[in-house]
Parts: structure tokens; sequence; C-alpha cells
């Protein structure tokens, strides 16, 4: 094992826009996005509101499922991720309505803003700019700005720190300072042990790019690295150009446990990854195990990983940079660029080609 994944001028060649060099940079948005959100001054209409709705897709919209995930205990209001056109029937004034996006050019989130303005909701905005800042600015809305060019999926620390941010300053959500540091910390612990420069028998993200190669990857995890489990999810489709699943517990003991069965010619071209946190519910570690046993029994590749940190947040980002570093090393082993996005790009052109009212 190594090859191509412990050769520095093959990871050069194929990882040409360096999306390697970017995932270090998680740490530094942590700590960064925690510190921007400090000088935000929100006016007594956006505090104390009765729920939160981030609007968002892809990488923008899954800092709103990692903050409510890890902050559940301390988050004093319910918080929905809405990744869509149109916003559901309870929002209201009342409820604080948060629009992120990287660019600023996402057309949902767009949508769902307008219709947000529309109902007199409280609205912020977090992005680097495009539409969705000029709406803030001309409306005097109260929005929060990403560090840096990063691509959006590459931008997690950010979104997460600066909507943690937004939200303690809203009276939403008890946070500190120090939590994002412990958490910075996590993340460049991890991110040492996953670099280029560390050979395969030392790097369990090679390692695992190593497991998951042509196999369909799935990634299950419960409580708060649920999304976690997701994020791993959508990165290997973003960075490793492959088709993957997740999968939530205990969700998953009342159902995908059985799927297992069929068909059996997936059983030696599926991978599952558990992600294992010592703070998860006892149950949900027993129904973990379980899962394990049942997938060995069916003779179906997985591995537990154990994940590591002080405290939610930086368990979370310890995983994402294994997820995210795992994915990279899987696309270098597809022979492939982890940064471009062909079919997204693909998706828009069409969409801006279309005419908005003949779509149905």
């Amino acid at each position: 094992m190594g090859g191509v994944l412990d050769d520095a001028g093959a990871i050069a060649k194929y990882d040409a826009a360096g999306m390697l060099r970017a995932i270090p940079r998680l740490a530094g948005q942590l700590t960064d996005g925690w510190a921007r959100s400090r000088a935000l001054e929100l006016p007594p209409t956006h505090r104390d509101p009765a729920a939160v709705a981030v609007l968002g897709m892809g990488g923008s919209a899954i800092g709103g499922d990692l903050v409510r995930a890890i902050f559940s205990e301390r988050l004093l209001v319910p918080l929905v991720t809405v990744r869509d056109y149109e916003l559901p029937r309870f929002v209201d004034r009342r409820t604080l309505v948060v629009a992120a996006s990287h660019s600023g050019a996402t057309e949902e989130t767009l949508s769902a803003l307008g219709e947000a303005i529309s109902r007199g909701c409280p609205v912020a905005a977090i992005t680097t700019g495009g539409p969705l800042l000029a709406a803030a600015q001309r409306g005097g809305l109260p929005f929060l700005e990403y560090a840096g060019e990063a691509q959006p999926r590459a931008s997690v620390g950010s979104g997460i720190a600066l909507l943690a941010g937004l939200l303690e300053r809203a009276g939403c959500l008890q946070s500190r300072e120090d939590e994002f540091a412990e958490a910075a910390s996590a993340a460049r612990e991890m991110a040492a042990r996953c670099a280029p420069d560390v050979n395969t028998e030392a790097n369990p993200a090679k390692q695992l790019a190593w497991s998951l190669v042509d196999r369909l990857p799935v990634v299950e995890a419960g409580g708060f690295l649920a999304p976690v489990a997701r994020r791993w999810k959508t990165q290997l489709n973003e960075n490793g150009k492959t088709a993957a699943c997740w999968e939530e517990l205990p969700e998953a003991t009342h159902n995908a446990v059985v799927g297992y069965a069929q068909p059996e010619t997936l059983h030696e071209r599926m991978f599952v990854v558990l992600l294992a946190s010592p703070d998860d519910h006892p149950r949900v570690a027993l129904r973990r195990t379980l899962s394990a046993d049942l997938l060995a029994e069916r003779q179906i590749g997985h591995e537990v990983v154990a994940v590591g940190g002080r405290g939610r947040l930086a368990q979370a980002a310890s995983a994402i940079t294994l997820g995210d570093f795992t994915s990279v090393y899987l696309a270098i082993l597809y022979g492939l660029d982890p940064t471009p996005v062909a079919a997204i790009s693909y998706v828009k052109e069409r969409l801006a080609m279309a005419d908005p009212d003949s779509v149905e």
C-alpha cells in the first residue's frame, strides 16, 4: 500500500488546484470566523427570536446542520436548514432567517430570501459578495463575510463559526471563544496526521482512501456526528468524484441493517465508515457495534473510526478534516483532480439558459 499517495510528484500532478492545501485552513477559519462575529451588531428585531431558519445549499448549508447538532444542548430555539426555493409556512416575523451563500448567487437561497423579506422576517446574511451581499447592503441587513477565496466546500470552518457567532449575538446560543480555539487545535492535529508528506502506513486518510477505492462508501454516525457523516458524503461526491451514501444512528438500525442482505454482488463493492465519539449516547454506541457485527456477518468491508478531541466542536472539526483529506486522496487514486466540479457547472449553465416560467 502507498504507491501514488506517497508520490509527491503524482499528488502535485492530480491536485493541480491545491485542494490538499485548502483543507488545513479549517483551523484558522474557526478562530477567524468567531473573531469576525464579535464585531457584529444586531438590531433588536434580530434578537431573541422564536426560531431560526438557515437558508443554503451544499457547502453553505452544512454549517446550519453542524451548528444545530454540535450545539444542540445550548441552542435555545429550534433551528432548521432550508435547502429549497420556498420557505416553510411557520417562518414568520418571529423567525430569524440567515441566508448563507458563499458566492452570494445561489438561486435557491436568493428565492427563499425574497420570500423571507416579503414576510417581514428579520434577515441576516453570510456571504462573500454577489447579489446576496448587494441585497444585504441595499436593505441595511446585518451580514458577515467569509474570509478568503476558498471553494465553498473548503470554507466549512467559516460557515460554522460565523453562524454560531451570529446566533450567540442574537441570544440564541451560548458559546465561547476557547472552544473554537480547542476545535482549531484538534483540526490542526488531524491535518498534521493526514498531510501529503505522511506515508500511508501512518496516515489514516490515505488508508481510508485505499479502503474506499472502487467501492461504494457509506458513512454512518449518530448524534452530533450525523451531519459530519453527511459532510463526508458530499465531500466524497465533490472531491472524490464518487457515489456515496450516509446513514444516521439510531435510525439506521431500524432499516439500513436489513438492507445489508441484497444485492449480494454489492458486498464486495461497498465499504462502511462508522464514526464513533466517546460522547455518543451509550445505546447509540451499542447500536453501532451491532451494525458492525451485521456488516461482518455479511462480509461487507467496514471500519469504526474513533473521533478524538475535547468537546463536540473539536471532535467534529477533527472528523471533518479526516473526511476531507480522505476524499481528496480518493480522487487521486482515481487519477482525477479533486477541485473541478464539471457536473455542477453543467447544471448551473443549463439552469441559466432555461426560462424559469417554463420549468415545472
